[in-house]
C-alpha cells in the first residue's frame, strides 16, 4: 500500500483581501476608528450628566460617524487618489466665479523671436 502525503496549496489570503473595518478599506479605516473614538467621547460626556438625554447624546455622538462615512464613501473609497482634493479645488474655483487659467493668473511669455519678426536670425 502506498503512503499518501499531505498536499499543500498556497491560498494567498493575505494578498487577496484588503484590510478594513465596517466596510472602510485601507486608510479610510483609520478615519472610521478616529470618528468612532470621538463619538464615544462625545456620548460619554453628554450622557454622564445627571440631567442628560440619551437620545440627544446619541444624536450628537453620531455626527462624527456620519460625516466620516459620507466623506469616505462619497469621495475616497473606489475613487482615484486625488479625487477629493481636485473636487474641492474645482468647487472653490467655481464659487469664486473665476476661470481656472484666468489672464490675471497666467504670466505672459516673452519670446523676442516670436514678438518681433525683424529680430529673426538669418538662415
Amino acid at each position: 500500500m502506498e503512503q499518501q502525503g499531505v498536499k499543500l496549496h498556497e491560498t494567498n489570503e493575505g494578498r487577496d483581501s484588503q484590510q478594513g473595518i465596517a466596510g472602510f478599506e485601507g486608510a479610510n479605516a483609520l478615519w472610521f476608528m478616529l470618528a468612532f473614538g470621538m463619538a464615544m467621547l462625545i456620548f460619554r460626556n453628554l450622557a454622564s450628566s445627571p440631567d442628560s438625554s440619551i437620545p440627544l447624546a446619541l444624536l450628537f455622538a453620531s455626527i462624527p460617524l456620519v460625516l466620516v462615512s459620507l466623506y469616505c464613501f462619497g469621495l475616497k473609497q473606489g475613487k482615484p487618489p486625488s479625487y477629493d482634493v481636485e473636487l474641492f479645488e474645482w468647487l472653490i474655483i467655481k464659487a469664486a466665479k473665476a476661470p481656472y487659467f484666468s489672464p490675471n493668473k497666467v504670466e505672459p511669455i516673452a519670446l523676442p523671436w516670436v514678438d518681433d519678426p525683424a529680430k529673426d536670425p538669418h538662415i
